[in-house]
């Protein structure tokens, strides 16, 4: 049956493209959603799964019908996903994305602690920053960030370390730290 429906798609038949559409859809999404890294919306994920689909029929003629589809779909529908999370990550700028969250009522000191420990991370690179951001500003465990940020959890916390030590440093030059 998947045979013939490929065949009919490959002449440009819309039937045969719509029961492709109805029977795959599910599927798409999910490889659409595993590949998201949690960093889509559902809207967004729906909108992959028709820009598959939507790539399935510019690119008909090049389907087998002697191979299964499900592989052409996934290599598809994970190539958009990783090109749009790409995309957002480099058209986000790392302040926006990572807004600093509200403190609770804190003295006058601890809210100059809190304002050197942001400027100096504020010079760490972006990377670094956004790894230190996520950990300590929202409590993101280090295998999700690994992830997220498709890093080795060795090196988010290499990146922590690195990080805390150049703080540590900052606090230390400004009089913050006591050094024994």
């Amino acid at each position: 049956m998947k045979d013939k429906l490929i065949e009919k798609l490959n002449i440009g038949d819309v039937a045969a493209f719509e029961e492709l559409i109805r029977e795959y859809s599910g599927y798409v999404f999910a490889v659409v959603r595993n590949h998201s890294a949690e960093m889509l919306s559902h809207e967004d994920m729906e909108e992959l799964t028709a820009d598959t689909f939507a790539a399935l029929w510019q690119f008909r003629g090049n389907v087998s019908p002697d191979k299964p589809l499900m592989p052409f779909l996934a290599v598809i529908a994970r190539n958009k996903t990783l090109n749009r999370i790409r995309s957002i990550r480099l058209t986000v700028p790392l302040d926006e994305a990572l807004d600093v969250p509200e403190l609770p009522d804190i003295s006058e000191q601890q809210k100059e602690v809190v304002d050197e420990i942001l400027e100096a991370a504020s010079h760490l690179p972006e990377a670094s920053r956004e790894v230190f951001f996520r950990y300590y500003m929202y409590g993101e465990p280090l295998d999700r960030i690994a992830r997220k940020l498709d890093l080795s959890p060795s090196n988010v916390r290499t990146r922590l370390c690195r990080s805390r030590d150049k703080i540590r440093k900052h606090l230390s030059e400004r009089g913050y730290l006591n050094e024994r």
